[in-house]
């Protein structure tokens, strides 16, 4: 096993498997299914942002390759949700839901990739407790914003819309 992949062995793993994968600062990662309560709020988020969605903004929802070049190196993540509002290469948000096998690694090196690539607004969504955790960037690093729970309101800057977290987490 290669200590760092580049984007040419990520294309070679991924199109050799029917399993997604991301490639993070060089490491290649494998993705699981994801349950019914992960899609739930996937699919709440993704609606709530397409409907209220303005001119120029656009959300996306996984599986979307994103690529994110960092230190000159491609990096190949699919976020559960993310929001482009005039930036063709950079969501403005990244929405990410947790799960056992994942929430390492989004509170980790995904956190540090988006914040390496500029994206403005990250959520960390926790559909089992329902809370989210909300970073903003700030010269370059991200600040947390604040952690809410189902009764609170989240603000998506680039959007300029309010969340109610319940519509989010209904069931």
């Amino acid at each position: 096993m290669l200590d760092s992949y580049s984007y040419e062995d990520y294309l070679d793993i991924a199109n050799s498997t029917e399993q997604r994968v991301e490639l993070i600062f060089g490491k290649i990662y494998m993705m699981a299914g994801a349950s019914a309560l992960h899609q739930d709020v996937v699919g709440n988020i993704f609606f709530k942002l397409k409907s209220n969605a303005k001119d120029g903004c656009k959300p996306r929802v996984a599986p979307f390759n994103l690529k994110l070049k960092v230190d000159k190196k491609i990096n190949v993540v699919q976020p559960d949700v993310m929001l482009f509002c005039n930036e063709v290469e950079t969501p403005c948000a990244i929405f990410e839901v947790l799960s056992p096998s994942t929430a390492l690694k989004d509170k980790t090196v995904k956190k540090a990739l988006y914040q390496k690539a500029g994206v403005k607004e990250y959520f960390l969504v926790n559909a089992e407790y329902k809370i989210v955790e909300k970073f903003e960037l700030t010269d370059k690093a991200y600040e947390l914003g604040g952690i809410y729970g189902v009764d609170d309101n989240i603000t998506v800057k680039c959007l300029g819309l309010e969340v109610e977290l319940k519509e989010i987490f209904e069931d």
